[in-house]
């Protein structure tokens, strides 16, 4: 029996010890994997998830919206097998590595230098601007306003001016002299206004006055003197119309003149050149600006081409008379009928000047036909007068 125990046990061994040996070497194939961290685990587990490096469309993304949405400092994004602390600084180094194209190591990431932001450069466009429009007002001229709402004071013009924390009787309208000046009492002498708004006027008064503390001068025109145009033809209040502005609409010029029912059309002559025909019922047309100096005619349609000249006194048929360019004083008259021939003929020629004031010129009848005196040329509107010599 101790035999057959024996033989039993020296036939199981072998097997025993081959079952022991592929036991060992199974244990030492697994003993790599088993006797790793738990960090390296952890990896192999990050880049198992991460192993290519590469991402779909919706992927990339995802994850370059997440990549802009952390702002605040210290928020951690992971890239491939490390993680990167993404700081204001770095926030265009991360963009870029987080496009999902290749796996880029953290030596190949240079840091980039820090630059300005926008707004630093916005603020200074936002000064260099505000600075060329404050020398853009400070060099433009004070009549950039509109015309129809300045004055400037010239010779004639009658100022109201006052002190409002000082009482005086005394009167407070003052003329602007005919070399432009104003002679103000509180002033050591007279001062140049002429071209000058009453506001600034006012300003430079303030300025001279030395005898009150802080003198609060205000100062209005009082009367509209040096500012003029001239109406005629079929108006019933012909002559001077003074303006109250640089420049007035032609309607308004005209309502002072009332202009006639027949009248139809206005002409504007400015600087010696007349205008073209204005139709007295075209709104827009008529709101044209006049200014000081212009010479406003006013006329039926029908004598849109004609000009005229107005001869009166000693003659058969005085009154309105067609005027032609070249004409001359003896043709007028002979245009009226003619002059008698008894006695001494004063003939008096009167005629407005740019300003719109008649300057007056005599002639003797007798000089310009006996060929001692030139005959002279008129001008449209000029008014012939014969007056005989007592």
């Amino acid at each position: 029996m101790r035999v057959l125990q024996t033989i039993a046990l020296l036939l199981v061994i072998p097997t025993i010890v081959a079952a022991q040996t592929q036991t060992r070497e199974r244990r030492s194939t697994d003993a790599p994997q088993t006797n790793r961290s738990d960090s390296d685990a952890v990896r192999n587990r990050v880049v198992a998830r991460k192993a290519s490096n590469h991402a779909d469309k919706a992927q990339a993304e995802t994850t370059t919206k997440a990549i802009e949405d952390q702002s605040s400092p210290g928020t951690m994004s992971t890239w491939g097998n490390s993680s990167v602390i993404v700081r204001p600084s770095q926030t265009n180094r991360i963009a870029t590595a987080a496009t999902p194209t290749k796996s880029i190591s953290h030596e190949q990431i240079q840091p980039q230098p820090k630059t300005l932001v926008q707004p630093t450069l916005l603020v200074s466009d936002a000064n260099a601007r505000a600075t060329a429009a404050t020398r853009s007002l400070s060099a433009s001229p004070k009549n950039a306003l509109a015309p129809t709402s300045t004055y400037n004071v010239g010779i004639g013009d009658v100022l109201d001016v006052r002190l409002t924390n000082w009482s005086a009787r005394e009167s407070t309208l003052f003329t602007v002299m005919k070399d432009g000046t104003l002679e103000y009492p509180l002033v050591g002498g007279p001062i140049a206004v002429a071209g000058l708004a009453t506001d600034e006027i006012a300003n430079l008064l303030s300025a001279q006055i030395k005898v009150i503390n802080s003198p609060q001068v205000t100062v209005a025109v009082r009367d509209f003197a040096s500012h003029a145009v001239v109406v005629s033809g079929f108006v019933d209040s012909p002559g001077r119309k003074t303006l109250r502005r640089e420049a007035m609409p032609l309607y308004t010029v005209l309502a002072q003149a009332l202009v006639r029912p027949e009248a139809t059309i206005a002409k504007i002559v400015h600087n010696g050149k007349e205008g073209e025909a204005i139709d007295l019922k075209d709104n827009q047309a008529m709101a044209k600006l006049v200014v000081a100096g212009d010479i406003i005619k006013v006329a039926p349609l029908d004598s849109a081409a004609k000009e005229f000249l107005y001869v009166g006194g000693e003659v058969a048929s005085p009154g309105e008379k067609t005027f032609r360019d070249g004409m001359t004083l003896i043709q007028a008259l002979l245009s009226a009928g003619g002059a008698p021939r008894t006695g001494k003929m004063t003939i008096k020629v009167s005629r407005r000047n740019a300003r719109g004031f008649l300057s007056t010129s005599e002639y003797s009848l007798r000089t310009i036909e006996e060929g001692k005196a030139e005959d002279p040329l008129l001008r449209a509107g000029d008014r012939i007068e014969v007056i005989k010599a007592m």
